[in-house]
């Protein structure tokens, strides 16, 4: 088979990790028991997909390169014939959820929201995904900060996010213009995907005007929240806060 690095395709937006103590850290961070079900997306040429295997799960592997998907399915092809790992090739935003004890990955970064929105459609118990460092800072950031932002939001309405290790550029081949961060990612399901999705047509257009004061952007809206600005509301009450204009303008329009 090709060397990993010769297959490596700007087309996909491939880094390829080259640093074993980090993908090891990664395996060991889902702590999940021997036999347990792990989505891996994006495996490449299968540095993540050897590891879980070695550790007794059963994995399922979303590759969209072909190239990788055949390399994976020749060197692995063991597994692959005891069951231990499912190859589909295909384009993780478009594959239809299914549920799984874990999900692992170190993602292209142009997709990284996608997939962050994306796994609010699944069941699991914990997600380790590596991304850009700086996407990993919204994820996890804070109100009153920066990089709060409606990512921060949305994905913290959906998870426990725990920012638990860095990683260098150098970590990977080729090397990339930025650093990189693995997130933990647990679900709460304590708000329906439906409504946040609901909800995020809200957000967008509170984060479009985030300079703005609430009352200046909703007319109407609780008198607790009309002063402030959205970068100063925690995901909870932002989502209580927008839940309730919403169910009130509907309201007032069915009188």
């Amino acid at each position: 088979m090709p060397e990993p690095s010769r297959l490596f395709s700007k087309k996909y937006g491939q880094v390829l990790l080259r640093n074993q103590k980090v993908a090891r850290f990664e395996v060991s961070a889902l702590s999940l028991p021997e036999g347990s079900s792990v989505l891996e997306i994006g495996p490449g040429p299968g540095t993540l997909t050897e590891i879980l295997l070695e550790s007794g799960y059963k994995v399922t592997a979303i590759e969209a390169d072909h190239r990788f998907a055949e390399e994976l399915a020749y060197r692995f092809r063991d597994s692959v014939e005891t069951g231990f790992l499912k190859i589909i090739k295909g384009d993780f935003l478009k594959i239809e959820p299914e549920p799984y004890d874990g999900i692992i990955g170190n993602v292209p970064y142009q997709i990284s929201s996608e997939i962050v929105f994306r796994l609010g459609l699944y069941s699991f118990t914990r997600a380790v995904l590596m991304f850009q460092r700086e996407f990993c800072q919204r994820l996890v950031a804070k109100t009153d900060s920066k990089d709060y932002s409606r990512l921060s939001v949305n994905a913290q309405l959906r998870f426990r996010v725990r920012l638990i290790a860095r990683v260098s550029r150098n970590s990977f081949y080729p090397v990339p213009e930025v650093d990189s961060a693995v997130v933990e990612l647990i679900p709460r399901n304590e708000f329906s995907e439906e409504s946040i999705s609901a909800a995020d047509v809200t957000f967008r257009k509170l984060f479009s005007s985030r300079r703005k004061k609430i009352s200046t952007i909703l007319k109407g809206i609780d008198q607790k929240f009309a002063e402030k600005r959205v970068g100063e509301i925690s995901p909870e009450d932002l989502y209580e806060m927008v839940i309730n204009y919403v169910s009130s303008r509907s309201s007032r329009q069915t009188v």
